[in-house]
């Protein structure tokens, strides 16, 4: 059976106004473990084209702070709490400058990142899992204690040696397939919980 790309979610998040049907993910991972708190700083990784910062701003005003960074642009205009840089997360130099923005470091990292995807089942994983592995590299610098982390992963054996490193940081890593994920997507989400 084709996936109907324009389901109920992509429906609802034009209705709504959401760039994307993404968005729907992260309110269901909100209301399960409160990510957002007054005051709070927040990173997203692979924030284009703006689902999960614009549900994040509906739920955070000044003085919270939400960085974002893609190399896409962003399908609408986020407010001045936003910081919204547009550049290739994987890069050094742009980790550093998002590093210097919070120097008092997050509460929450966001990773919706997903390589481009091949086709090439083995290949696609790889990149799936050093994608995560950089998302978490970057937490270990940047996520006060008691913080979180949010990333999208394809599961494989591969990952699940990367989910025990993330056990030794975290107190909880919890494993989560949102309503609003594509029924052909082989995609989950690890929650990792009260960084030690």
């Amino acid at each position: 059976m084709v996936y109907d790309r324009k389901d109920k979610y992509y429906h609802k998040a034009k209705a709504e106004g959401y760039p994307a049907r993404s968005a729907y993910k992260l309110i269901e991972l909100n209301q399960r473990y409160k990510i957002f708190k007054s005051g709070m700083i927040l990173v997203d990784l692979g924030c284009a084209p703006g689902g999960w910062l614009k549900v994040a701003e509906e739920h955070l005003k000044a003085p919270s702070k939400i960085i974002g960074i893609d190399l896409l642009e962003l399908h609408y205009e986020p407010s001045d709490i936003v910081t919204f840089i547009q550049g290739d997360f994987l890069d050094p130099e742009n980790q550093e400058t998002i590093s210097k923005l919070i120097p008092q470091k997050a509460n929450w990292i966001i990773s919706d990142m997903s390589p481009n995807i091949s086709g090439i089942k083995f290949k696609d994983l790889s990149a799936s899992i050093e994608l995560v592995q950089m998302a978490y590299t970057f937490a270990q610098r940047n996520l006060r204690k008691g913080g979180g982390l949010v990333t999208k992963i394809f599961p494989s054996e591969e990952a699940y040696v990367l989910k025990k490193e993330l056990k030794k940081s975290f107190a909880k890593v919890d494993e989560v397939l949102p309503d609003a994920t594509r029924r052909t997507s082989n995609e989950i989400y690890w929650v990792a919980t009260n960084y030690l």
